[in-house]
């Protein structure tokens, strides 16, 4: 659409006739990608009503859980190759921000990717580790439970803070694009629902070692990428890189609803439709 049908719909949005509403709902949903960043900027700028308020919110709603699902299944639908973990990064984080630089995050991503293949030569997981992490270091990536959600301009900075699972995120891209083995991990628990553990993943040594897994041997890694001190895991099983997105997207969605006065309604909308369809498509 081109900007003046765009700002046209939009003047509508504040009629309060609910049935002029309902005459452009469905255009907004259909053209969501056209909306996103105005009705954004709308919210922000502090001269919403609540039926407005309200009515961004439904739009949002509607226009996620339509727009992505039917993306997502796309991409999942063909499991061979395994699907693009940086791909589906940048789906989920064009929806969220309209604002995301992809080409920048996805050149990022394919350098440090790079800078990584360079040093690991035929180096295993364990000691790919170490390479790993002193590249991140130089990179200053690191985490910081405080630091921001969402990808966008993180990288055109030289301190890279990123909470627990956004860290794991960058870690597993890099690992997928160099055939590392390390990978997201489900690790069942007594009594308790089953977690995501991210561990190097060693098939031949679990034979060698007669270690009770089908998998292989699995070594958890903690956050600043040494093996934990219980780094042994003999119960789990190694997932596709793209079901950390649940993981990662989920943690987004409890951050925006913990701190609302930071992230208006819309905002959190967004996070939690997307949250619902990684659920729901993604099985563990």
């Amino acid at each position: 659409m081109n900007t003046g049908e765009v700002n046209s719909i939009l003047m509508l949005l504040d009629d309060p006739d609910e049935k002029v509403f309902d005459g452009i709902k469905d255009v907004i949903v259909d053209n969501f990608g056209d909306f996103s960043s105005h009705l954004t900027k709308k919210l922000y700028s502090g001269t919403c009503s609540d039926t407005v308020k309200y009515r961004i919110s439904l739009l949002a709603q509607s226009s996620i859980s339509k727009i992505f699902l039917s993306d997502f299944q796309n991409y999942t639908a063909k499991l061979t190759p395994e699907p693009s973990l940086l791909a589906g990064t940048i789906m989920i984080e064009k929806l969220a921000d309209s604002s995301f630089d992809s080409a920048e995050f996805s050149h990022y991503m394919h350098s440090l990717s790079r800078k990584v293949w360079l040093q690991i030569g035929d180096n295993t997981g364990i000691e790919t580790l170490a390479i790993i992490r002193n590249i991140f270091e130089e990179e200053h990536i690191h985490v910081n439970e405080k630091s921001g959600i969402a990808l966008n301009g993180i990288f055109q900075t030289e301190s890279k803070p990123m909470p627990t699972t956004l860290f794991y995120l960058v870690l597993l891209i890099v690992c997928q694009e160099n055939g590392i083995n390390i990978r997201p991990i489900l690790t069942p628990k007594p009594r308790e629902e089953s977690t995501i553990e991210i561990g190097y993943v060693n098939p031949e040594l679990a034979k060698s070692a007669n270690l009770p897994s089908k998998y292989g041997a699995m070594f958890a890694v903690d956050n600043e990428l040494h093996l934990k001190r219980e780094a042994r895991i003999f119960l789990g099983q190694p997932l596709p890189y793209f079901k950390y997105l649940r993981e990662w997207q989920y943690d987004r969605y409890i951050t925006t609803r913990a701190n609302e006065k930071r992230f208006p309604a819309y905002y959190s909308v967004i996070m939690e439709k997307i949250a619902e369809v990684l659920h729901k498509n993604i099985k563990y």
